[in-house]
Parts: structure tokens; C-alpha cells; sequence
């Protein structure tokens, strides 16, 4: 039987009651505390609530209290507000995957059962994680331009029931024209007329789809997936063929880069990780080692 560890750590835990548990099992979340008692952390659970707090006030109510670990057990939804938090302090995150989807434990490499990843915290090796910044928003997956936006805000609204909206963005999104989009990476400029540019931090995005499997979250750098004059129907073509098989098909036209400016005649909507961040002419930048985390 192994000894506990003698030098004690503090750590809060933050805790997602509503979280979507696809990848744990009942007893994961005590089995997990269990791992990291025996690894030398002190414990303080925190969890958030329908009506507060979120996520994002306990990690900034952890930092201020002096905890230099915080651990969010959630998903997505829950890790991001909280490791934004994070961002230019000492405090190290650590993450729980029990959401849905979990791109951003998966595009660092973090193991998506709790009980692994817990591991994983317990080992206390440290990686600095890339965060994508545009008109203020941080984005930890995917910046964009053109008919994502439309395309999971629909999906959102129809999450809500609220069908109305839905069927509004639906059909936006069917009658998406091509939008002429001036691209300029480090400098360096190509122009484009394009129905979709994505500019990419974690190879994961919306539903786990694998759309830039190379892309890496630590190696300081963006990468701009464009779709030039590709047809409506070749890009759904293309979008299934991730959908289904887990791999996408013929890859788009890929730039890499730290600074990357977008413009265009057109008030084009940017998102940020499916938030809108505002209209074209934006500058997105890559915040090269912003995040403490444990991966």
C-alpha cells in the first residue's frame, strides 16, 4: 500500500454538477479526489450553479485566495470561462474531462476518462498551452468566418427549443453567398473568395470534429484553413466526410502563422469558439504559452 505523500498541496476543485459525463462513470468523480489525496493534494471543492457561481468566478475566487492548482471538472463549456481565469497568473490548471466533447483536454493530449486524467495531474508535469486572441475574446479551438457561425448557432438554438431563430440561421446558412477575404499571415497576404475560413488553435472543434489533425496547442503558432471558391455543396461533402469517418477528406488550403489579419468590403461575423467576436477587419494573435496546465 503506498504512503501518502508528505508535502501537501492546496487546490480547489471546481465541480460542474450538469456536466455531460460521457466519458466517466458513476464513482469517477470520488475515485478521482481519491488519486489526488494519495498524489499530495488538498482538496476544496467549489461547484457552479444554474444561477451562480460559474466557473469563471471560482477559478478568479481560487487565484485571489491564493491556490496555485485549479481543477475543473466539466466540459468545455466549463473548462474555458475558468482557464481564461488563468490566463497570465501562476495558478495551473488541471482538467476532469465530464463533458460531451472535450476538445480542449484532447488537443492537449489529456486522457478523456477522468480517472486517467487524473492521473495525468498527479504526475504534475506542466505544459504552457496557446490561446487564440481576437477583438478581446480568447479562443482555445477555433476562430472564424463564414457558415460555422450560422451552423452551430443553429444548433445552440435548437438545444433551447427555440426553433424560430433556429430555422432563421438555417436558412442564412443555406444561402451563404462567397464572401472576397483579404488574409494576411505574418505579413505575408493572399486574397480569396471563400464560403468559410477557420483559424485554428486545438486540432478539435464544435462536436470533436478532427478539422486541422496536425495542428498543435503548444507550438506557439495558428493555423488558417481556407476554403477558397469551394462550392456550397463540396464543403458539406467535405464537413460529412469528418462527420462519419473521424478523418477529413481532401484537406483545405492551410497557412500557418502568430499574427493573422482579415479583411474584407464586407461586415463579415467573426466567432470565437462559437461566440461572436465582432465583423471583419479583425487581427487574431496567438498567445503563445498563456496557460499553466497539467498534460
Amino acid at each position: 500500500m503506498k504512503r501518502e505523500v508528505s508535502v501537501r498541496e492546496r487546490a480547489v476543485l471546481i465541480v460542474n454538477p450538469a456536466a455531460g459525463k460521457r466519458h466517466a462513470e458513476d464513482g469517477d468523480l470520488a475515485e478521482c479526489v481519491r488519486l489526488l489525496g494519495a498524489a499530495g493534494f488538498d482538496i476544496d471543492r467549489r461547484d457552479t450553479g444554474p444561477e451562480g457561481p460559474t466557473s469563471a468566478d471560482l477559478a478568479k475566487s481560487a487565484v485571489a485566495d491564493g491556490f496555485r492548482v485549479v481543477l475543473v471538472a466539466g466540459g468545455d463549456g466549463t473548462v474555458a470561462p475558468a482557464a481564461i481565469a488563468l490566463i497570465g497568473t501562476e495558478a495551473t490548471l488541471g482538467i476532469l474531462p465530464f463533458g460531451s466533447f472535450m476538445n480542449i483536454a484532447n488537443g492537449l493530449g489529456i486522457p478523456l476518462k477522468p480517472v486517467d486524467a487524473a492521473r495525468v495531474i498527479a504526475e504534475r508535469k506542466v505544459k504552457r498551452s496557446d490561446v487564440g486572441e481576437v477583438s478581446g475574446k480568447i479562443f482555445f479551438e477555433t476562430c472564424g468566418i463564414g457558415m460555422d457561425a450560422d451552423m452551430f448557432g443553429a444548433a445552440r438554438l435548437a438545444e433551447r427549443g427555440r426553433w424560430g431563430p433556429a430555422l432563421r440561421r438555417i436558412v442564412r446558412w443555406a444561402t451563404a453567398n462567397t464572401h472576397r477575404v483579404e488574409v494576411t499571415v505574418d505579413g505575408k497576404t493572399e486574397r480569396h473568395g471563400v464560403l468559410q475560413i477557420l483559424i485554428v488553435n486545438s486540432p478539435y472543434y464544435g462536436w470533436a470534429l478532427p478539422i486541422v489533425p496536425n495542428a498543435n496547442m503548444t507550438d506557439g503558432l495558428l493555423d488558417v484553413a481556407i476554403f477558397p471558391r469551394k462550392g456550397r455543396l463540396e464543403l458539406i461533402r467535405w464537413m460529412a466526410t469528418i462527420w462519419h469517418t473521424g478523418r477529413p477528406g481532401r484537406p483545405p488550403r492551410l497557412l500557418r502563422g502568430k499574427v493573422i489579419q482579415l479583411a474584407s468590403s464586407e461586415a463579415v461575423p467573426v466567432h470565437a469558439d462559437g461566440q461572436i467576436a465582432g465583423r471583419l477587419p479583425v487581427t487574431v494573435r496567438c498567445c503563445e504559452g498563456a496557460l499553466r496546465v497539467f498534460a
